[in-house]
């Protein structure tokens, strides 16, 4: 995949890697797509239903993500100008939030994570992790994606092609290796 936040190259790269995948031999079971700590989940859901190939081939199982217990609160709350905050945004599309770094905090402080976590998104499942060590089994055929949660939990953002709408906090270079 081409270097850059996956918005970007969302597109073009992720559909062409997922068909060249379909088109082999050997079939999948899944296919974990992990995207940046800073990357909106919307792009990468929008392919699997904008794409008719992707459509027929493939299916969201879940949309996962992982937060740091320890300092997810200054990020949650970070109000941002002309942009949106993407640690809301994954946030609030997660299926399930595997929270890390669960033994950096106090019991209080994970119970007020969770709080924050609840308030942005009440139909997530929260599983607590260390070190992101988490059984296979909860991050692989959960099947929790909903689109109808999607349209009607989340915000339209869904639904509309973004990317001209949004700025990027990092301003980087795209670049191909």
């Amino acid at each position: 995949m081409n270097n850059g936040c996956i918005c970007c190259t969302v597109r073009g790269d992720l559909i062409r890697i997922l068909n060249r995948l379909m088109r082999q031999k050997k079939k999948f079971d899944h296919i974990l797509i992990e995207t940046t700590g800073l990357a909106d989940p919307a792009p990468v859901a929008q392919t699997f239903f904008m794409d008719e190939d992707m459509k027929k081939l493939l299916a969201i199982d879940s949309i996962l993500t992982v937060v740091d217990a320890k300092h997810i609160g200054l990020h949650l709350n970070e109000k941002k100008v002309d942009c949106v905050n993407e640690s809301e945004q994954q946030v609030a599309f997660a299926d399930r939030i595997l929270l890390n770094k669960c033994d950096l905090v106090t019991a209080e402080e994970k119970a007020e994570v969770r709080s924050m976590i609840k308030a942005r998104n009440q139909f997530c499942d929260i599983v607590e992790c260390t070190n992101s060590k988490v059984d296979l089994d909860q991050v692989l055929g959960i099947n929790r994606f909903s689109l109808e949660h999607i349209v009607n939990d989340v915000d339209d953002h869904f639904a509309e092609n973004d990317h001209d709408d949004h700025e990027h906090d990092d301003h980087h270079e795209h670049e191909q290796k």
